[in-house]
C-alpha cells in the first residue's frame, strides 16, 4: 500500500507547494507582510512534506539506497517528517499570537527538531544496516538498534503532532464566528494531526509490543499504519492549505480571533 498511498502525498504536497508559492510571490509584489513567519513555515512543512512522502514511496526509496547508501532515504524521509512537524508548530503559534513568548515558543520546536535529528542520525550510525541487511521498519522489530530508532522518531511524531491537534482545534473554535472556511481548514488540519498520532501510536505500539512478546500480525501494520499517515498528511496539507486561502483576504483574522 505504500506506493500508491505515498505517491498520491507526494502529488498533492507538490500542487500545494506550488499554490503557495504563488500566493507568497502575489502576496509579496503587492507589499502584505501579514504572517511572514506562518508563510515561510507552510511553504517549509509542504517541501519537507513533499520529499518525506516521496522517498517514501518503495520505488523511489529503492533507488535513492542504490545511489547512496542502505536506507539513507528512510532516514532523510523520518527527518522531513518531523521538519514538517515542526513547520506546523511555528505555523500556528505565529496565527496566534505576536508577544515575547511568541518568539520562544518557535525557537524551542527548531531547537527540539534539530536534537532528535541529531539523534536520529546517530542512532542511524549505530544500527550499521547495510552489513546486517536491514530495513528501519517494523519488519525488523527484533533489532534493539531499529526499535531505538523507530521509538525516538515515533516519539517525537507523537508529541509534536498532539500539539499540532490541540492548537488547530483550539484556534479553528476560537474563530469560528468570525472565519467559518478557515475554521473549517484549521479543523480538517486538527483531525489530519489526530490521525498523525494515531499512526505514531501504531507503529510505536507494535515495536513495544513485540519488545513484550505480544505483537500482532505484521501484515496488519503495513496496512494499518501507511493508511494513517497518508490519511494525516491529505488532511493536514489540505486544511491548512483551505484556512489560508481563505484567510489571505483578511489578514488578521486569525491572531484578532485568538486575542479577543
Amino acid at each position: 500500500m505504500d506506493g500508491p498511498i505515498f505517491g498520491l502525498c507526494s502529488v498533492l504536497t507538490l500542487l500545494s507547494t506550488a499554490i503557495a508559492l504563488s500566493r507568497s510571490l502575489v502576496q509579496h509584489r503587492r507589499g502584505s507582510n501579514a504572517f511572514p513567519v506562518a508563510r515561510c513555515a507552510h511553504i517549509i512543512a509542504l517541501v519537507s512534506s513533499f520529499i518525506g512522502s516521496l522517498l517514501a514511496t518503495p520505488a523511489v526509496a529503492e533507488l535513492a539506497d542504490r545511489a547512496t547508501t542502505t536506507e539513507l532515504s528512510s532516514l532523510i524521509s523520518d527527518i522531513a517528517a518531523m521538519i514538517f512537524c515542526a513547520s506546523l508548530q511555528v505555523m500556528i503559534i505565529d496565527w496566534e499570537c505576536e508577544d515575547l513568548p511568541h518568539s520562544v515558543n518557535i525557537a524551542c520546536r527548531i531547537a527540539f527538531v534539530v536534537v532528535v535529528s541529531t539523534l536520529l542520525i546517530w542512532q542511524f550510525r549505530r544500527a550499521n544496516l547495510a552489513q546486517l541487511d536491514m530495513d528501519l521498519s517494523t519488519s525488523y522489530a527484533q533489532s534493539e538498534a531499529v526499535r531505538t530508532y523507530l521509538l525516538t522518531y515515533l516519539g517525537f511524531f507523537a508529541a509534536a503532532g498532539a500539539e499540532v491537534m490541540m492548537r488547530a482545534s483550539a484556534l479553528a473554535l476560537r474563530m469560528w464566528q468570525r472565519g467559518r472556511p478557515a475554521s473549517t481548514g484549521l479543523a480538517v488540519a486538527a483531525v489530519g494531526a489526530t490521525m498523525g498520532v494515531a499512526y505514531a501510536l501504531s507503529r510505536g505500539g507494535y515495536v513495544l509490543a513485540y519488545e513484550n512478546g505480544h505483537a500482532w500480525p505484521l501484515a496488519l501494520d503495513n496496512v494499518i499504519s501507511p493508511a494513517l499517515a497518508g490519511l494525516s498528511i491529505v488532511s493536514i496539507v489540505s486544511g491548512l492549505s483551505m484556512a489560508v486561502l481563505s484567510n489571505s483576504r483578511r489578514s488578521g483574522t486569525l491572531r484578532d480571533s485568538v486575542n479577543v
